[in-house]
C-alpha cells in the first residue's frame, strides 16, 4: 500500500485499508473503488491521508501502535456524556492497562502515528496519539507510574470540546485547574495529579507553573513533551506539520522547552516518516519507505523508485549509506521515470 496524500486521489484509487468514523462505524471498507464524489467526501471530513493500493507496494504494509478494537473503545468513552464518576474513570483505567499491555508488545517497535483515517477526526486522533505515545515514552520506568501518566492523557481529552467541536487541545496552560478539582473527590493516583497540574511547565522556567529544569516532575514533562509535538501534527487551523517537521521543532528547544533526555527519547521512538509513504532522498531521487526500524526509526528501509539504483532495496542503517538522507517527503502523485 501507499500513503497517499488527500489531494493526490483519483476516482479509480482503491482504498488499502478500512475509514472508521468517530463511533466505530466503518465508513469505506478496504477494496473500495474511489470515486469523484467519495474522494470530496474524505476531503471535507479532514482526512489528510489514506492508504491506497499501488503497484508495487503490495507487500507494504503497516500495524497502527494501537489495535483497532481498543481505539474504538477509547474513542466510544471520550465520547460518553456526563461527568466524571467512579464508572467512568474505573473504564478509564481499565482502557489504559490494556493499552500498556500492547505496549509492552510493541515497546521495541518504532511509533509511526496512528491515522486520522483510522480514528475519525483530527482532534480525537490527536487524543489518541497521546495516551499511547505517553506510554511509550515510560514504557521503561515502573508500570504503575507510566499507567499514572497515560491516565493523566487519558482525562484530559474527556469531554474537551475538541470532540465535539474538531479542534486540538488549545495552548491555555491552566486548561486543566478545572479537571483536576473535579478529580480531588476520587481516589486518583498523586503521581496522575501532579502530571496535569505540571505539564505546561518548561525546562528552562518560561512555562505554567513556573518550575525549572529537574524540578518538573517526570510524568508531567512526559505529557508535556507528547502534547506539544502532537499539536503541531494535528492541529486544524491550517497551520500543521508533517511528522518530521514536527520532531525537528521540538529537537530545536532541547533543553529549553524540555530536557535533552526526554527530547532524545521522543526521537529515538517516534517513525518521522510512516510505512508507505513515499520519500525524497539526497533532494533528488524518490523513494518509498517500506519498514521503519525500531532502533533507529529515522533511519528506516526504503525502496528506491528514481534514479540510477533505481529497483533497489537500502537499509538506510547500514555502514555503507550513512551519506544518504531522507529530505522530505514527496509531494508529487507521480515520479520521473
Amino acid at each position: 500500500m501507499r500513503l497517499l496524500p488527500i489531494d493526490q486521489l483519483q476516482p479509480g484509487d482503491m482504498t488499502a485499508d478500512t475509514l472508521r468514523s468517530t463511533d466505530g462505524r466503518i465508513l469505506l471498507r478496504n477494496g473500495v473503488i474511489l470515486t469523484e464524489s467519495m474522494i470530496e467526501t474524505l476531503s471535507h471530513w479532514g482526512i489528510p491521508a489514506l492508504p491506497i493500493e499501488w503497484p508495487g507496494f503490495e507487500d507494504i504494509d503497516t500495524a497502527p501502535a494501537l489495535s483497532l478494537a481498543l481505539i474504538d473503545e477509547m474513542v466510544q468513552w471520550a465520547n460518553k456524556s456526563g461527568d466524571l464518576n467512579w464508572d467512568t474513570i474505573g473504564l478509564a483505567q481499565a482502557i489504559v492497562r490494556k493499552m500498556w499491555d500492547q505496549a509492552l508488545d510493541r515497546h521495541r517497535q518504532s511509533f509511526e502515528l496512528i491515522g486520522v483515517y483510522q480514528v475519525g477526526t483530527s482532534f480525537l486522533t490527536f487524543y489518541v496519539n497521546l495516551v499511547a505515545l505517553v506510554l511509550r515514552l515510560g514504557y521503561e520506568l515502573v508500570p504503575e507510574w507510566t499507567e499514572s501518566y497515560a491516565l493523566a492523557a487519558m482525562l484530559m481529552g474527556f469531554h474537551h470540546e475538541g470532540l465535539k467541536s474538531n479542534e486540538v487541545l488549545e495552548s491555555d496552560p491552566n486548561h486543566c485547574e478545572a479537571l483536576v478539582e473535579q478529580l480531588r473527590q476520587f481516589q486518583i493516583p498523586a503521581p496522575c495529579i501532579t502530571t496535569l497540574l505540571q505539564h505546561h511547565a518548561r525546562y528552562d522556567g518560561t512555562g505554567v507553573p513556573s518550575l525549572k529544569g529537574e524540578d518538573i516532575y517526570r510524568g508531567a514533562t512526559l505529557l508535556g513533551l507528547a502534547e506539544e509535538f502532537l499539536t503541531f501534527v494535528f492541529r486544524t487551523d491550517g497551520q500543521s506539520l508533517p511528522a518530521h517537521e514536527a520532531l525537528e521543532w521540538i529537537i530545536g528547544g532541547a533543553g529549553m522547552d524540555f530536557a535533552l533526555e526526554a527530547v532524545k527519547k521522543l526521537q529515538r521512538i517516534v517513525a518521522p516518516y510512516a510505512t508507505g509513504q513515499v520519500v525524497v532522498v539526497d533532494n533528488h531521487d524518490v523513494a518509498v519507505v517500506r519498514n521503519v526500524p525500531g532502533d533507529w526509526p529515522s533511519r528506516p528501509t526504503i525502496g528506491l523508485l528514481s534514479g540510477t539504483e533505481k529497483g533497489n532495496i537500502v537499509d538506510l542503517r547500514e555502514a555503507n549509506q550513512q551519506n544518504r538522507v531522507i529530505t522530505d517527503i514527496y509531494r508529487e502523485r507521480l515520479w520521473p521515470g
